[in-house]
């Protein structure tokens, strides 16, 4: 029963994501004798559909210096739409990247994976800088994922994550500030869901600990908090950057989720541009060390529509 519920959630979710603008015909103008004009009612809606294509490749022969052969290929997709009416809005942002590269003559490994939705419904108060919202959010990942992805001579790989395994759901019922456009700040309580939709139990220990090898699903309690920050920095470059938090009411502080989140996006021309990630993330049930990631990427973007 769990699982159904799951699927009909991630389905909701994805038809959220394809809802198109609203338009409204125009009505024919009235016979005046005089010159014609036509008002169209604008649209209540916004969004936006950016996808790129990155990649490195390098060769080398009887290069005095030396080298390794690598090619790396990395897609990313960002939608993003947006209604208000009056006080109310909804928003929905679509986040997909997926990468592979290939060193020398090995086999092609996972470089970057990630399956994002963020939906908010919201209500504005009489000061419209605070409104009361209620988030639903899924992540998870398309392929995959070792912890040792190029083993040493006689090791295996140790698988750590595939395809719903694992996956989060989360939900927010809370309050939301907003004291600039660049600024905003989220909080409220909240229920997460870790679900590992598949039978391994290897993957079912790591991500429920040891004793719960036929475990397939958590739900947890607690608080959430975000602070997103989003500023052109020059003509050409744009920084976007979130801290996110999820505090189980039933565990110690020290078990906090924090994710940090900082993208910087330089916009070479039309078609080409140039992007920096670097990422930070702790969750103790996992991993007890702090969890690094930074990619550097150079290749073709392009905006598909921009209301």
């Amino acid at each position: 029963m769990k699982l159904y519920t799951l699927f009909a959630t991630v389905t909701v979710l994805f038809l959220a994501a394809s809802s198109v603008h609203a338009q409204t015909e125009p009505a024919p103008p009235p016979d005046t004798g005089g010159p014609e004009t036509v008002e169209v009612a604008a649209s209540n809606w916004e969004r936006s559909l950016r996808a790129s294509l990155t990649g490195t490749q390098a060769t080398y022969r009887n290069w005095s210096q030396g080298g390794t052969d690598n090619l790396a290929i990395l897609g990313t997709t960002a939608y993003s739409s947006e209604y208000s009416r009056d006080r109310y809005g909804y928003k929905v942002d679509i986040n997909l990247r997926y990468g592979q590269t290939q060193i020398g003559d090995g086999d092609f490994i996972k470089s970057d994976d990630r399956i994002r939705i963020r939906n908010q419904a919201s209500r504005k108060f009489r000061d419209e800088r605070l409104s009361a919202i209620f988030n639903l959010n899924f992540e998870s990942q398309f392929d995959k994922g070792y912890k040792n992805p190029v083993p040493e001579e006689g090791e295996q790989r140790e698988l750590i994550s595939r395809f719903m395994a694992p996956a989060y759901i989360t939900q927010v019922l809370g309050l939301g500030y907003k004291p600039v456009e660049s600024l905003r700040i989220e909080g409220g309580i909240a229920m997460k869901q870790t679900i590992v939709a598949v039978t391994d139990e290897n993957l079912s220990r790591r991500y429920f600990g040891d004793g719960n090898e036929d475990q397939n699903f958590r739900n947890e309690a607690g608080l959430s908090l975000l602070i997103g920050y989003e500023r052109r920095v020059m003509e050409n470059i744009f920084y976007s950057g979130y801290v996110e938090t999820f505090t189980n009411v039933n565990r110690s502080l020290n078990y906090t989720d924090v994710l940090f989140i900082n993208e910087i996006t330089g916009q070479i021309n039309r078609y080409i541009s140039a992007n920096v990630e670097f990422v930070l993330a702790y969750d103790r049930e996992i991993e007890r060390d702090l969890q690094v990631k930074q990619i550097i990427s150079l290749g073709l973007s392009y905006s598909f529509f921009d209301d």
